[in-house]
């Protein structure tokens, strides 16, 4: 379905790749291969247990003081990534929230530290995650409960995108945090006409 839809929208070129673990099963479509596009939008398919989703996904990098432990460059962000533009972007901010009035909305955040020997943003175990719902008024409530009683986890107490991305930079560690920002849907809410609505918020991020 997601394939078909790209297409009749005219998102080229699409690169289609499978990651599976022994618990979840996962298939990227980018407008790259994985390894060169870290920093641009994803579309990610995530089937865990007995429910998909399907998520609109942008990476943040590290930031350059990152160099010094010596981590792979592709992992540094030494120019503006696609996730960067979006939430320094009020206007996409709202165009997100307001697909939350058409469809039941979801929000995911995983964060961990990037500078980890041997982390691998695509496969690797990430310490902090979130699952948030949007309602049609743009405020957030946690899908699922979060223990975790960090720095981080304090995220947990956030109620909007806006405070969400203005509170990430706050944190300590934040260069060198890696995060990953997914919007999607799940469930009995992944149709076709839900996917199509999503598609049309990224479509001029694609490149």
């Amino acid at each position: 379905m997601v394939d078909d839809l790209l297409k009749r929208n005219q998102i080229t070129p699409v690169e289609i790749e499978s990651i599976s673990g022994h618990d979840v099963a996962q298939w990227f479509f980018s407008p790259r291969p994985l390894k060169r596009c870290l920093d641009c939008v994803k579309l990610h398919i995530v089937e865990e247990k007995t429910e998909g989703s399907l998520r609109v996904r942008l990476d943040k990098g590290l930031g350059r003081q990152s160099r010094a432990y010596n981590v792979p460059a592709q992992f540094i962000m030494y120019e503006p990534w696609a996730y960067v533009r979006l939430t320094d972007d009020e206007v996409r901010i709202q165009q997100i929230v307001d697909t939350a009035r058409q469809m039941p909305l979801h929000v995911w955040l995983q964060v961990t530290n990037g500078v980890v020997p041997g982390f691998n943003p695509l496969t690797g175990t990430f310490h902090h995650r979130f699952h948030w719902a949007i309602n049609a008024q743009g405020q957030m409530a946690l899908a699922e409960a979060v223990f975790d009683v960090s720095e981080v986890g304090r995220l947990q107490e956030v109620t909007s995108l806006k405070e969400l991305f203005a509170r990430l930079p706050q944190l300590r560690e934040w260069p060198w945090y890696w995060s990953t920002l997914s919007w999607g849907i799940s469930g009995e809410s992944v149709t076709e006409k839900n996917a199509s609505i999503l598609l049309q918020s990224v479509t001029d991020l694609w490149r």
